[in-house]
């Protein structure tokens, strides 16, 4: 039986670059469709905090949706990424980039009794305690992907090629790349628990779409 690359699939993940980060990051920024007043500019950091979120912690759109304030800690830096939001049901512990906290800075300027109304969660929606992974999907299609043109409708498949999701799997790629360029050689186990993947094998995909491990594995070959 073939196995299967990831999710389900056999194709390999696209990635955005890092110049495509910070445009999705500028876009959002600069973006013209929220409203003109102070919800719309909550809404706006908002949203950017949710995209700086899942690519920075690498999550998947659901473990961001659903982080708490409980779930940070601030002494170590670290924040906790609950099981019961992600498909292997286990709960994880990672550290929290520092640059990850400077698009957080702006974020908590809001008024919190204002603007988040008692909700224990990172990111309110008007309607619910906390944005749903299928509202910030649809906002990063129409907001981001497609004003950047970026977003093409699938072919043969029900996997678009760019989507939210993508912010996990370039991140991951991101991380990998700069493994190698600094220590020659990427550490597999860490890109995995950072990942919070259960098997190994689901993390080695990103091997196969980076290029500096294609040069580093082509000299391991020639003999």
């Amino acid at each position: 039986m073939e196995r299967l690359l990831y999710n389900g699939t056999k194709k390999l993940p696209e990635i955005f670059d890092q110049e495509d980060i910070k445009k999705i990051f500028n876009q959002i920024i600069n973006s013209s469709d929220y409203l003109k007043n102070d919800w719309g500019n909550f809404m706006k950091i908002r949203d950017l905090c949710i995209v700086a979120t899942i690519y920075y912690l690498s999550l998947r759109p659901k473990e961001a949706c659903y982080l708490k304030f409980s779930d940070f800690n601030l002494r170590s830096m670290t924040v906790k990424i609950r099981g019961e939001n992600n498909k292997v049901h286990k709960d994880r512990l990672i550290p929290v980039p520092a640059d990850l906290f400077k698009f957080y800075k702006e974020y908590f300027k809001f008024p919190r009794t204002r603007f988040w109304k008692g909700s224990r969660f990172l990111f309110p929606s008007f309607e619910n305690n906390c944005i749903s992974p299928q509202r910030m999907k649809h906002i990063f299609r129409e907001k981001v992907l497609k004003p950047l043109q970026l977003w093409k409708a699938p072919e043969n498949s029900k996997i678009p090629p760019f989507r939210l999701y993508t912010l996990r799997h370039s991140r991951a790629s991101h991380i990998l790349r700069k493994q190698i360029k600094d220590h020659g050689k990427p550490d597999l186990f860490a890109i995995a628990n950072f990942l919070g993947h259960s098997d190994l094998r689901s993390t080695t995909v990103y091997l196969h779409t980076d290029q500096d491990y294609m040069e580093y594995l082509r000299k391991q070959i020639e003999i």
